[in-house]
């Protein structure tokens, strides 16, 4: 029996489940990342917004891959295949004595870097108007910076964020869940969509398969927001022309490593050089700044960004200020399945294929959205409620009827993805419309029943 079932499985690997399409690339991936990508058992293969399984997975982390392929060959400046490993270690030996420059150059310049980084973020995430430049912002007294624990932190209306450029140490597990060893929750065979009536494991699960979908997002919006200085290159270059090149070939570099050099990958544990995430409560809190604004700090969740340098805290501000919107999951769910979900998903362990299907999977969700809501600066601003709503939606018909929907290469699938988006669109507009007439208190009293990440310590 058991050779019997190791021939269907094999058999369906070969059907179903093609090898990743590199096309007309020369480049390969490191064989234990693709191994990793091609895993009928990989958190998204089995994921239910993955309709073609395995063979999704392939068509995004390939097409990811190749895009990072092209994107290292420009700023390096060359057309050698990038899988020789002489190639891959004069890229190497590029990348790091481009950081050591960056990190000459930057110690001169840090509040500024800082302050265009939390701008530019801000601006991207619908967090700041898109005609005013942070400088503008702290004058008329819309954002308040404030120096704590050896950062800066830029208050806005309704969060805080805790910067550090340089200053601090990175530990990349702060801010996640403890690894815990995966459940495997019995699910019955014939388990679909549309049974009515669900069991607390069948919720469960589909809770889980919901939060590996977001956490791609967050992540691959900070992969994809870590390159957003290059819409800002004259802000740059005012400040020093020479990062804007070791900006693209360090960052460059550091993705492609994603994707070839995963003994480097397990060894750095996580993101050794950047950390982002939400600020445990904790009564030490309240004892601090109380000369400076520390009530009116009190009154806001503070979420954390620390970089080694500028391009990284950029990536790491990115996935802060999603974050804020993806607690929208948990409303009113019940604390203890929260925790068992994300000490599921919330680890360090699938970090890396949350990066390489992330950046694809955002690439193809904001092609689909609204120009209102990637175009038209205007229109960001619309973003956090926008994502709100998003992530609100119940699990089940989240991973069918959304994601699902985005993820597939089909187009009618995508015209309704599409759709669906300029509903939520719209009521992302009367949202934002309700908190501008109404007093902030509506904002946080909706943040307070939503958010039990507090009630998780998280």
């Amino acid at each position: 029996m058991g050779n019997r079932g190791e021939l269907e499985k094999l058999i369906r690997k070969i059907v179903n489940e093609a090898p990743v399409d590199y096309g007309d690339y020369p480049e390969r991936m490191d064989p234990r990342t693709q191994q990793r990508i091609e895993d009928p058992e990989g958190i998204y293969a089995k994921n239910r917004a993955f309709k073609g399984g395995v063979s999704d997975v392939e068509r995004l982390t390939g097409s990811r891959f190749k895009e990072i392929v092209d994107y290292v060959k420009r700023y390096f400046s060359t057309d050698m295949n990038l899988s020789d490993p002489q190639v891959k270690r004069a890229i190497q030996m590029e990348q790091m004595l481009s950081v050591r420059q960056a990190m000459q150059i930057e110690p001169r310049y840090r509040e500024q870097l800082r302050d265009l980084a939390v701008e530019i973020a801000a601006k991207e995430e619908g967090w700041l108007d898109s005609n005013m430049t942070m400088e503008q912002a702290v004058e008329q007294g819309l954002i308040i910076k404030v120096r704590k624990e050896g950062g800066i932190v830029y208050e806005f209306d309704f969060v805080n964020m805790l910067t550090f450029l340089g200053e601090q140490r990175i530990d990349p597990t702060i801010f996640q869940m403890k690894p815990q060893k995966a459940e495997k929750l019995p699910l019955p065979p014939n388990f679909s969509f549309d049974v009515d009536e669900l069991t607390p494991d069948e919720q469960k699960q589909l809770e889980i398969e919901k939060r590996n979908v977001i956490n791609a997002i967050i992540m691959g919006k900070g992969k994809r927001g870590q390159f957003a200085f290059q819409m800002y290159k004259d802000r740059l270059d005012a400040i020093d022309p020479g990062l804007y090149v070791l900006y693209n070939k360090i960052m460059g570099a550091n993705d492609l490593m994603y994707f070839t050099n995963e003994d480097l990958i397990e060894a750095l544990g996580g993101n050794a050089a950047g950390a982002a995430g939400k600020m445990q409560q904790s009564g030490d809190d309240e004892d601090e700044d109380d000369d400076q604004g520390g009530e009116e700090q009190d009154e806001n969740d503070t979420y954390y960004a620390n970089g080694v340098i500028f391009p990284i805290l950029l990536h790491e501000l990115f996935k802060s200020f999603s974050i804020i919107s993806s607690r929208h999951q948990w409303k009113d769910m019940d604390p203890e399945m929260a925790r068992q979900v994300m000490g599921q998903t919330d680890t360090m362990e699938n970090e890396p294929m949350n990066f390489r299907v992330g950046g694809e999977l955002v690439r193809k969700l904001r092609s689909l959205l609204p120009d209102e809501l990637t175009i038209d600066a205007d229109g960001k601003k619309y973003v956090p409620y926008f994502e709100q709503l998003l992530y609100s939606i119940p699990a089940q018909e989240f991973l069918k009827d959304v994601i699902a929907n985005v993820v597939s290469d089909d187009k009618s699938d995508n015209e309704k993805a599409q759709k669906r988006f300029r509903d939520l669109l719209q009521q992302a507009k009367s949202l934002y419309q309700k908190y501008q007439e109404n007093d902030d208190d509506d904002y946080e009293d909706d943040e307070e029943d939503g958010d039990i990440l507090t009630r998780l310590g998280l």
